[in-house]
């Protein structure tokens, strides 16, 4: 697929895309089979095993800042659309978090670089534990943990891959700056 890079470990997806995004185009996705620093919010680290979860960023260029909340809304309800099709009972948790039943479930994670009133990029990262089957922090679960059956990480990201892009460059006219 154009515009996606694929690793089998970065330090940090979110990392990788604001390191790189003057050289990157508009919608590229940066995924990786395990992040050496992922983390959430305020640094928060991110548990998750090699090649057992999904793990990407996606490059947003030029957005409107005042569509910030609007590009998080999109995301969060594409990540609920993901895990309803399984019949998982997620729930959004303000600001970043998803939950099933108390126990976290996925994250996403939006950095910004603001000059003036430009946005530069707006960065998402998303981390969705799939077919992890132990965390250390007993907190979290998993699709496996919950359905007792491992999902194909390739056809998941090409799921969220294909449904990015063409929900994007659908609204694109009303989210970027001109």
């Amino acid at each position: 697929m154009k515009d996606v890079l694929s690793f089998e470990s970065v330090t940090s997806t979110n990392d990788y895309l604001k390191e790189n995004y003057q050289k990157l185009n508009h919608l590229t996705i940066v995924a990786a089979d395990f992040q050496t620093k992922g983390r959430g919010q305020f640094l928060r680290t991110w548990e998750s095993n090699s090649k057992e979860n999904l793990l990407f960023s996606i490059l947003l260029k030029n957005v409107k800042s005042d569509d910030v909340s609007l590009v998080q809304s999109i995301i969060v309800e594409m990540i609920i659309s993901f895990f309803k099709f399984r019949q998982i009972p997620v729930y959004f948790k303000e600001p970043n978090d998803f939950y099933v039943d108390q126990k976290k479930i996925g994250g996403i994670l939006i950095e910004t670089k603001i000059k003036k009133s430009s946005c530069l990029y707006l960065v998402v990262g998303i981390g969705l534990n799939i077919n992890q089957e132990d965390f250390e922090n007993k907190n979290a679960t998993s699709v496996y943990l919950l359905k007792k059956r491992k999902l194909s990480l390739i056809l998941a990201k090409q799921h969220f891959f294909q449904k990015i892009r063409r929900t994007f460059n659908e609204i694109k006219q009303y989210l970027l700056e001109t």
